[in-house]
Parts: structure tokens; sequence; C-alpha cells
């Protein structure tokens, strides 16, 4: 019997990765989203105007939290690379317990 030792590492890249696959198939089906909007509008015109602000508000709202997120791992995910360690450091001092 083999034995796999999984480390923390794996299991971080592993959850990043189920993380960027459910924020960009999000990001896609959001673009579709309005996408469809637009051209059924376009064709059909629109019946209710009510629900059709609030749908366009939705999925404009979930496209662009889609793509901060995606940003904010971009971000973090070349700060760790790029991980500098001569970077001056504020010295922590112990609290004072009287």
């Amino acid at each position: 019997m083999i034995k796999i030792k999984i480390t923390r590492h794996d299991d971080a890249t592993n959850e990043r990765i189920r993380l960027y696959f459910d924020l960009i198939v999000g990001t896609l089906l959001s673009t579709s989203a309005l996408l469809g909007m637009f051209y059924w509008t376009s064709i059909l015109g629109v019946a209710d105007y009510g629900w059709w602000v609030t749908g366009l508000i939705f999925w404009i709202l979930y496209l662009s939290m889609s793509i901060f997120l995606i940003g904010v791992g971009i971000y973090s995910r070349y700060k760790e690379k790029h991980y500098d360690e001569r970077e001056p450091r504020k010295d922590i001092r112990a609290p004072i317990v009287s």
C-alpha cells in the first residue's frame, strides 16, 4: 500500500484552483446573461421595466464582484511569489502589563 502525503500547500493550491474556476465560470455566465438580456431586449422590447432594471443591476453587480475577486486573487498570488524579505519591518514591542 502506497501512502501519499498531502501537504497544506497542495490543499491550498487545490482550493485556489477551485475558487478561480468558480470565479471564471461566474464571470462567463454573468457576461452571457447580460448579452442575452440586451439581445432579447433589442428583438422583443421590454415588457416590465422594473424587473428588467432589477435583473440588469443584479447581473452587473455579479460581474463586477467576480472580476474584483479575480483581481484580488491575482494580486495576492503575485505578492506571494514576489515576497521581499529585505523589506523593512516595524519592530514589535511587548505590551505593557501593569
